[in-house]
């Protein structure tokens, strides 16, 4: 799985992560340290990198890869940077399935880690068969557009859970990254597909041997 910042983990599948895990090893990669853009105190930068690593544990996931990239400046690196470091990872890992960011979000970040995935995961160049991106709550360029939804009415009590280890990231209803705000969204997105909690993903790639 491939995040723009720490939180995007949770707040785009944390559900999801977590139904799989069981059964399966997660691997996390975040491109940016997420925090040099928000808050003056350098110190936010090992703030979120351990409440990602608290969040992971509660998660299930396997291991994580920090790139450490600029936090709301991925559009000012050349794209050949981060495609190179994440390709490392990728190859490394020998991933077929990718979860990515969004390509309708209004933050650059998450846009720039979306074509950056879809660079490295050419298949003449990669092993990857698969590549869904994932719903981030907040404003978006576009209607986010789900075709695939994951049942998590088991799992979401884990994903408030793996949240709240970002204390200063948590906001107040309405507000999108609020409790509230998420649970409404896990339950709209459940209606539309006929589950009483749901994440939704936009099926990008599917190879078919």
């Amino acid at each position: 799985m491939i995040a723009a910042h720490p939180d995007d983990e949770v707040l785009g599948m944390g559900g999801t992560i977590k139904k799989y895990s069981k059964q399966n090893k997660i691997r996390l990669c975040v491109i940016t340290e997420g925090a040099s853009a928000q808050y003056q105190n350098k110190k936010m930068i090992e703030v979120r990198r351990n409440a990602c690593k608290k969040c992971a544990k509660i998660l299930g996931i396997s291991s994580i890869n920090f790139l450490d990239f600029p936090d709301m400046k991925l559009d000012s690196i050349p794209q050949v940077e981060i495609n190179v470091e994440l390709e490392k990872i990728i190859n490394k890992f020998k991933s077929k399935i990718i979860y990515t960011t969004p390509k309708n979000d209004l933050n650059k970040d998450h846009e720039k880690v979306f074509e950056s995935t879809m660079v490295i995961s050419r298949p003449h160049s990669s092993q990857v068969k698969q590549i869904l991106s994932y719903e981030i709550p907040g404003i978006r360029k576009n209607e986010f557009k789900p075709n695939i939804f994951e049942n998590i009415e088991k799992e979401f009590k884990y994903k408030i859970n793996g949240f709240k280890q970002y204390k200063s990231e948590i906001q107040k209803f309405p507000y999108p990254r609020s409790i509230k705000a998420i649970e409404n969204l896990s339950i709209q997105r459940g209606i539309e597909s006929n589950l009483k909690k749901a994440e939704a993903f936009e099926l990008i790639k599917d190879i078919k041997n």
